[in-house]
């Protein structure tokens, strides 16, 4: 049950590329602001002293990794591997609301033997129970 863009609807869709449009508009503006303006610059090189370098390869490892899972996912969902743990998935929940919905009752522990207080009595009660399981 996987989904792709064609399963997606045209609301989606129109979200996702206005989304797109404002973001890589203001990072447009951000860029002719910064060249157009000294102040901005001077600001921005006092702050990110030596740390653009960490920022900028920060943001092209983001930008690798998401390639990288964006084409392990679809070659994923090209073998049908997605589909049959979603599908696995679903059937697990379906098992898991029908054992909610028949059996509310909450388990009660009962002690069946009180619990040795010293150190003789609970090795006393380990051999016996080693005694016990022995035969």
């Amino acid at each position: 049950m996987g989904y792709s863009w064609r399963d997606t609807s045209m609301f989606v869709k129109f979200l996702i590329v206005v989304q797109t449009a404002i973001i890589v508009g203001l990072s447009v503006w951000m860029y002719n602001e910064y060249v157009s303006n000294l102040y901005l610059q001077t600001y921005l090189a006092s702050r990110l002293q030596g740390t653009g370098s960490i920022i900028g390869v920060m943001g092209l490892g983001g930008l690798v990794a998401m390639v990288l899972v964006g084409i392990l996912l679809k070659a994923g969902n090209i073998l049908g591997d997605i589909d049959h743990l979603s599908e696995r998935v679903e059937d697990q929940t379906d098992v898991a609301q029908a054992r909610l919905e028949t059996s509310m009752t909450m388990p009660v522990l009962k002690v069946a033997e009180a619990e040795p207080v010293d150190e003789i009595s609970r090795l006393h009660r380990s051999l016996r129970r080693w005694n016990e399981r022995s035969k």
